[in-house]
């Protein structure tokens, strides 16, 4: 019997995604003490007009008071964002042929990515942009799609509220309207979405005392508060190795969608070019000031996405060993200080 990663039905693809996650979270120590994170992060947040912590720094204290509890809501949030990546993919019939390979896939880039750096924060953000990106791609059909370019746009405000280094991401909104020739009144409604959560969280800071505007600003100053590239100016490290590997094999896929972009449905090559943007978005966002190397695991959704193009066009056996390759390259990335 040959063994076709590449073509990988949903319940093998699942427990490959679930068994790879729980390594992360339980097989390996962290890289640094979760208290002492939480308490950099929670320094001098609270005093300019904020009544109480910003979203990140909830979710830091939370995984310092209750590791356990944490651990398991990084699991729940690594699956959902895994399966919301899945159905990207499936649904559309993206490659051309039934396969749930982009569900391991993610969990074994974001592990390539982030390493020992994985939290509560980490999965809730990519679980967050993967359902953004499901829900745009979602929104691309016939009739008119207020509800799903509404949920994608609340989880894009989320997203900026967690992570604010994503502040670039909210550009995936006007790129999804035009791209899938949204109406006004969807791109209306989308915006609406969009400034949801931060204006309940602006509400909830003035009704409890604190300047109305103290969160947005909080954002803001997190987003420019260090040096631009400041991620990629530290030497040749290990992990700007893993990177370029991981920006190899995004090459190679984009090169295989572009060789065989008609060999699927209009709908597919559609959806194909809305995640190269994101992806693209994504590595760009890398380049802003204030951006650590777990923000990095943002890109594993995208790169998800169009890899298995790249896998199910080359050689079952060349498709076996690069699957049983990134595999090595997580489980070396979690167990060795290489990021």
């Amino acid at each position: 019997m040959k063994l076709q990663f590449a073509r990988q039905p949903f319940v093998p693809a699942f427990l490959t995604l679930l068994v790879v996650c729980a390594v992360a979270l339980w097989g390996v120590a962290p890289a640094g003490p979760v208290e002492g994170v939480a308490a950099a992060h929670a320094s001098g947040r609270i005093g300019a007009g904020m009544a109480f912590a910003m979203p990140r720094e909830i979710l830091l204290r939370f995984q310092a008071a209750w590791p356990g509890l944490a651990r398991w809501l990084a699991l729940f949030a690594a699956l959902y964002a895994g399966i919301a990546v899945g159905r990207i993919s499936v649904r559309p019939n993206l490659y051309g042929l039934n396969t749930c390979l982009s569900i391991p896939l993610f969990g074994m880039l974001v592990c390539c990515l982030v390493g020992r750096d994985i939290s509560l924060a980490v999965f809730c953000a990519a679980m967050l942009l993967a359902v953004a990106v499901k829900r745009f791609c979602a929104a691309f059909r016939n009739g008119y799609s207020f509800d799903l370019l509404f949920r994608a746009s609340f989880c894009l405000g989320l997203l900026v509220l967690i992570q604010p280094a994503a502040l670039p991401l909210l550009l995936l909104l006007p790129f999804g309207v035009l791209l899938f020739r949204r109406t006004q009144r969807e791109t209306v409604v989308a915006l609406a979405g969009l400034l949801l959560a931060p204006l309940l969280l602006c509400y909830g800071n003035w009704l409890f005392g604190g300047a109305f505007l103290a969160p947005l600003i909080v954002v803001w100053n997190d987003f420019f508060g260090g040096e631009f590239c400041a991620l990629f100016r530290s030497g040749m490290t290990p992990w700007l190795g893993v990177a370029g590997g991981f920006l190899w094999l995004n090459i190679c896929g984009i090169g295989s969608i572009w060789a065989n972009f008609y060999s699927v449905g209009a709908r597919a090559r559609y959806l194909l070019i809305y995640n190269i943007g994101v992806l693209v978005l994504c590595i760009g966002s890398l380049c802003g000031p204030a951006v650590e190397t777990a923000d990095a695991a943002w890109m594993a959704v995208p790169s998800a996405v169009l890899l298995p193009f790249f896998f199910v066009r080359i050689y079952a056996t060349f498709s076996t060993l690069l699957y049983l390759a990134i595999l090595a390259v997580a489980m070396a990335v979690l167990f060795l200080p290489l990021v």
